[in-house]
């Protein structure tokens, strides 16, 4: 009874326990399958898969854990950004081509190094031997004496499990058994080591970052003296040639990005906008007075005024305004009161004007059918 009520007081502890956030790494050459294990545990279907350029980042959620997997690439080129991921990462997942035995010497060192990291030493490492589907695959005892994982793994002080696996066979719930095994593993090894490991994630994610700084301090403190000693030597050369000395470039630093954001850019343009239809609205006031002033001087001098040329006038006037633009070139309209224009002189006669037509020329034309000509 007494050890029914402790398994039920464990139970509501896991159960009201948050979830646990945990990051792994997966790592291991190209062509050995990590994508296709990554999308096989994601659920997606694991075939026709792409290499990895660079890296690709997976959330998913696994009983009582949160995971998030870096799938990094594989290729000997990229192999140099694996380093940049350890700080972070709570246990590694290492995927080996078991089909591939000409290969195995590569990732016999390829492990090594991974393992001799100080950012991953200690950690749990959960061992794939992918492509157990393929003629030729090794299994799992001759991949532990070829890479010689007990060696590594005593060296180093790493908590370690091999699963020979194909991740090609299932995704989802129908996940190849020994990937689901394998990874329950990992989780409950780093599960039971949680506080401490995460303390020493914390602390080497904050030395990675301070060091990331440093370098950059000293990078920058590089091309800073580059750029002085180039300067200084284009001066002497300037000096001793007698050519004008050229000008300092602004910094990059000081230089504004010529990348921005689209939403920034439209922003900004509408502001500009506005700015400009509120410079030009006092100047558009202004030339509306201007012309009503011109309509005022444009009207006849005499005062005299009879009630019907009053009437007229004001029906000029109105006529007038309509015709006018709201701009300074308007357009004058005709002034009645100074009489019909006159027209223009008429353009010069032709040479024939006033000449006999020439005589029309009795041309023979058919008659019907018979074409019978007619004079």
């Amino acid at each position: 009874m007494f050890s029914l009520m402790a398994n039920c007081c464990n139970w509501l502890k896991r159960w009201r326990e948050p979830a646990r956030k945990v990051t792994l790494v997966m790592v291991g050459l190209d062509n050995a399958g990590k994508t296709a294990t990554v999308r096989g545990i994601q659920g997606d279907n694991p075939e026709d898969v792409a290499p990895t350029v660079g890296f690709s980042k997976v959330d998913l959620k696994q009983g009582k854990f949160e995971v998030t997997i870096f799938d990094l690439g594989g290729g000997k080129r990229i192999r140099g950004i694996w380093k940049n991921y350890y700080s972070e990462s709570h246990g590694v997942v290492f995927v080996v081509d078991s089909s591939d035995v000409q290969r195995i010497q590569e990732t016999r060192e390829t492990m090594a190094e991974v393992l001799q990291h100080p950012r991953i030493a200690g950690k749990p490492v959960l061992v794939l031997a992918n492509k157990q589907d393929q003629e030729g695959a090794l299994a799992e005892a001759d991949i532990i004496e070829n890479l010689s994982l007990e060696k590594l793994v005593n060296e180093n002080k790493c908590l370690c499990q091999i699963e020979p696996c194909s991740a090609v066979l299932g995704y989802g719930k129908k996940v190849d058994k020994s990937i689901k095994k394998g990874l329950k593993w990992l989780l409950n090894n780093i599960a039971k080591d949680y506080e401490a490991i995460t303390e020493r994630v914390q602390k080497d994610t904050a030395e990675q970052r301070a060091q990331e700084e440093q370098d950059k301090k000293e990078r920058a403190e590089r091309v800073r003296r580059i750029r002085e000693e180039r300067d200084r030597q284009e001066r002497e050369e300037a000096e001793r040639d007698g050519r004008p000395i050229p000008e300092d470039e602004p910094d990059d630093e000081n230089m504004p990005s010529p990348f921005q954001p689209i939403n920034s850019v439209i922003t900004e343009n509408e502001d500009r906008e506005k700015e400009k239809k509120r410079t030009n609205s006092p100047k558009r006031v202004a030339d509306q007075e201007e012309e009503d002033e011109d309509e005022d001087d444009e009207e006849p001098d005499s005062t005299r005024q009879t009630p019907d040329n009053a009437t007229t006038g004001e029906q000029d006037k109105k006529k007038t305004r309509k015709l006018h633009l709201k701009r300074k070139h308007r357009v004058d309209p005709l002034r009645t009161e100074d009489g019909p224009a006159e027209s223009p002189t008429p353009p010069p006669p032709p040479e024939f004007f006033k000449k006999p037509l020439p005589p029309l020329a009795n041309r023979p034309r058919p008659n019907g059918d018979a074409h019978d000509v007619i004079f």
